[in-house]
C-alpha cells in the first residue's frame, strides 16, 4: 500500500531474467509501488541519465550476474538514486517480499530535495612511482579479496593506511581484464601506497599495493615471489580469491593474512581455511557496511575471524597486527 497523502514509491527495477523481472514487479505494483524502469544490467548503458526518474533501484543478483560485476560496479558509481541488490531470496519466502519492500522504503525514506549532495572530495594527482629495487620486505603479506561493492570498500580500506605500514598487500578483486590498470590507477590516487597491476617475477614489498590479473593464474615461489601463469583458473570467478589466497597461505605461512570485503558468493571462504590452517589471520568486513555481505559471511561461517568491521575498523586492525610481526624472510 501507498504511503498516505504521498505519490507511490518510483522503483527501477533491474534484473537479467525476464521471468525474474516479472516476479518482482508484480510483487512491487502489489505492494503499491511504482516500477518506472524495467530492464537488465546489460541493456542499462547510462545510468545516471536513465534512473533519474526513480527514487530507488532494485537489482536482482542471481547467476546469470556473475560475470557482469563490472557493469554492477560501474552501476554503483554513477547511478544517482540509493541502490537495494537483492541476492538469494524470492517470492514464496516467508515474509521476504514485505521485507524486501520495507527495505525499499527504507532506502528512499527521505525526498530527494532533503538530502545535501556530498562534499566534493579532493583527489591528489596521479603520483608516477618508479619501481624501487632493494625495498624493505614486509611483516605481512595482506591478501584482499573482493567482488560487487568491493572497489568502493577497498578504496577507503586502502585511504586509512599509514605510507609507512611494514606490509604489502595483494588485491584479487573480481573484476574484467581491461579494468585491473584502471582499478590500480583509481586506488593509487586515493592512498598513501604504491598500486599497480602485479608482475612476474616481482617481490611482495611493504607499503606496496598488487592487483591481481583476471586472465592469468597468480602463485608465488617457495621464496615469495610472484609468479604468473598461463594456465587454468581454478573456480568460477577471475581472479579466484581461493586459489590467491592457497597459494599465498603456501608461501607465508602464518605471516599471511586474508581481508574479505564486499562480495556475492563464497568466493575466498575455502581460502581463509587454509590461512588460518596455516595459522594466519583472516579479517572480515562487516555487513553493514556492505553493498553484498555474501563474501564476508561466508568466510565468517567457515573459519573464527580474528576481527571485523568496516573499512576504516579493517585498516586499523591491519595496522595492529602488522605491528606485532616480524619481518617475512625469503
Amino acid at each position: 500500500m501507498a504511503d498516505a497523502g504521498l505519490p507511490a514509491l518510483r522503483v527501477a527495477l533491474i534484473a537479467e531474467s525476464g521471468r525474474r523481472s516479472r516476479q518482482l514487479r508484480r510483487l512491487l505494483e502489489d505492494s503499491g509501488l511504482a516500477v518506472v524502469l524495467e530492464t537488465s544490467i546489460g541493456e542499462l548503458a547510462d545510468p545516471a541519465a536513465r534512473l533519474t526518474a526513480a527514487d530507488v533501484a532494485l537489482v536482482n543478483l542471481d547467476e546469470d550476474a556473475v560475470g557482469l560485476i563490472d557493469r554492477f560496479e560501474q552501476l554503483i558509481e554513477s547511478s544517482p538514486v540509493p541502490i537495494l541488490f537483492n541476492e538469494g531470496g524470492g517470492p514464496g519466502g516467508e515474509g521476504w517480499g514485505s521485507t524486501l519492500v520495507a527495505k525499499l522504503r527504507e532506502l528512499a525514506g527521505r525526498p530527494a530535495s532533503a538530502v545535501a549532495d556530498p562534499e566534493p572530495v579532493a583527489r591528489p594527482a596521479l603520483r608516477v612511482v618508479e619501481g624501487e629495487a632493494g625495498g624493505a620486505p614486509p611483516r605481512r603479506l595482506w591478501v584482499l579479496g573482493a567482488s560487487l561493492g568491493g572497489p568502493q570498500a577497498v578504496k577507503a580500506f586502502l585511504g586509512a593506511l599509514p605510507a609507512d605500514i611494514p606490509a604489502a598487500f595483494v588485491l584479487a578483486q573480481h573484476i574484467g581484464k581491461s579494468f585491473v590498470p584502471l582499478l590500480a590507477e583509481q586506488l593509487g590516487r586515493v592512498c598513501a601506497l604504491r598500486v599497480a597491476p602485479a608482475q612476474q617475477g616481482q617481490r611482495p614489498l611493504a607499503g606496496e599495493v598488487l592487483v591481481t590479473p583476471s586472465d592469468r593464474r597468480l602463485t608465488f615461489t617457495d621464496a615469495g615471489v610472484i609468479e604468473l601463469r598461463d594456465e587454468d583458473i581454478p573456480g568460477a570467478y577471475r581472479p579466484c580469491i581461493d586459489d590467491v589466497l592457497e597459494q599465498a597461505a603456501g608461501a607465508y605461512g602464518p605471516r599471511v593474512g586474508a581481508v574479505i570485503f564486499s562480495g556475492m558468493g563464497e568466493d575466498g571462504a575455502l581460502g581463509c581455511e587454509e590461512v588460518v590452517r596455516r595459522g594466519g589471520t583472516v579479517l572480515v568486513q562487516n555487513a553493514d557496511s556492505c553493498v553484498i555481505s555474501s563474501m564476508p559471511d561466508a568466510a565468517r561461517a567457515r573459519v573464527d575471524v580474528a576481527g571485523s568491521g568496516d573499512p576504516m575498523d579493517l585498516a586499523r586492525q591491519v595496522v595492529e597486527l602488522t605491528s606485532e610481526a616480524g619481518v617475512l624472510s625469503g
